[in-house]
């Protein structure tokens, strides 16, 4: 099977480009690569070249599903900047690791200490130009800091309408066989239309919302009864039904897309995805129309503090965006940083007197703590009346 994976057309287009030593970036989000056009895995190629080659460092990013084929014992090391998801397998390997890093210091990153000497992802060839597609993610700020690209062409997905990529950085390796993973929307239970409802008191009309995905997320655009403009890190399908009603004001902003055909069709060639270094610049959120940043918690500690990466030992995800909205809705003039969670899950109470896993958000840029059966406000508190809000809240 390696062997055939070595003779295929992709595995010498990126064997012409490889070399011992190198640094792989993988794009990342629901465009991530799977198949070449003529089947061949993506990441079984590359694993059979690192093992050919030696000496193959990984960077990955946010994956919504495993990279079927990927041999991770192959390559020098494998860092990932967002855990679970699609990589949790891949972190079980001795030779892998994840980075806490929140999400608007990746390109950073990547530009110094992780800087990649490739980036492999898929781009969209529309009209005789270059685009990225479902996502812009870090991977705009590695082509305008002279990474090369090493595409796998796609023509018939979501184009983003940031400007071309440039043809001199493109190196076509490929062409792609799948589309963009499509993530199923579940509809929200009675909690999450409760703490949609309680979250929605503190939306004041005309402002800019930032949401997470999943239930709740879906709930508080199902519930708003007055227009808002949107302003997050990943869209879903919500924002339809938003537009349906006649209350998204404006063109969303995102960098990733995160749900339905019906979603990457709608966003097709719309002014929406840009790169992490606009949708998660405090500076631009913080300033301007009042944001509120609705968010929520695994774990939140006595004086606020919020742990989103998991349970002890137990990774369930990154830190992602969650500081740097959290921190732009409360330094916004009118906005809002508000943390929304049930009032038990599974069981168990978000509320613990320590942490399990290092903070992901410190206490002093959570203004609301939401639940579906009350709130705690704790802005202009002081430490112990934090303590006291918040234990009263989850009694």
């Amino acid at each position: 099977m390696t062997t055939d994976l070595l003779r295929s057309p992709l595995a010498a287009e990126l064997r012409a480009r490889l070399r011992p030593g190198m640094t792989v970036a993988l794009g990342d989000g629901v465009g991530a690569l799977r198949c070449a056009d003529d089947g061949t895995s993506v990441a079984a190629t590359l694993s059979a070249l690192a093992a050919e080659l030696g000496d193959i460092r990984l960077v990955l990013g946010w994956l919504t599903a495993p990279l079927d084929g990927l041999a991770t014992e192959v390559f020098r090391d494998i860092v990932a900047l967002m855990p679970g998801w699609g990589v949790r397998d891949v972190l079980r390997a001795p030779n892998a690791r994840f980075v806490p890093v929140r999400l608007s210091a990746i390109a950073a990153l990547l530009r110094d200490a992780l800087c990649p000497d490739v980036l492999l992802t898929r781009v969209i060839h529309r009209d005789g130009s270059f685009h990225f597609g479902t996502e812009v993610s870090w991977q705009r700020e590695l082509v305008d800091s002279g990474v090369p690209v090493l595409a796998v062409v796609d023509d018939g997905v979501c184009a983003d309408a940031g400007p071309p990529l440039p043809a001199s950085a493109m190196r076509v390796v490929g062409r792609s066989a799948d589309r963009p993973v499509t993530i199923p929307s579940r509809a929200p239970e009675p909690v999450h239309e409760a703490l949609a409802d309680a979250v929605l008191r503190f939306v004041p009309e005309g402002a800019r919302l930032q949401y997470g995905p999943g239930q709740l997320g879906t709930a508080l655009l199902d519930r708003i009864r007055q227009p808002v403009s949107i302003d997050t890190g990943l869209l879903t399908d919500a924002v339809l039904g938003l537009e349906r009603k006649g209350l998204l004001a404006g063109t969303p902003s995102a960098t990733y897309l995160f749900g339905s055909e019906a979603l990457y069709t709608w966003a097709d060639g719309r002014p929406i995805l840009r790169g992490i270094e606009h949708t998660h610049d405090l500076t631009r959120l913080s300033r301007g129309t009042p944001l509120v940043a609705v968010n929520t918690a695994i774990e939140i500690d006595p004086f606020g503090q919020v742990n989103v990466e998991g349970v002890g030992d137990k990774v369930v995800g990154g830190i992602g965006g969650h500081p740097d909205y959290c921190a732009a809705g409360a330094m916004s003039r009118g906005g809002l940083s508000i943390i929304a969670v049930p009032s038990t899950v599974n069981g168990r109470s978000p509320y613990v007197e320590r942490l399990s896993r290092p903070a992901s958000t410190p206490a002093h840029d959570i203004d609301v703590i939401v639940t579906e059966s009350g709130h705690a406000d704790l802005r202009g508190a002081d430490w112990t009346q934090r303590r006291r809000l918040i234990a009263a809240l989850f009694e």
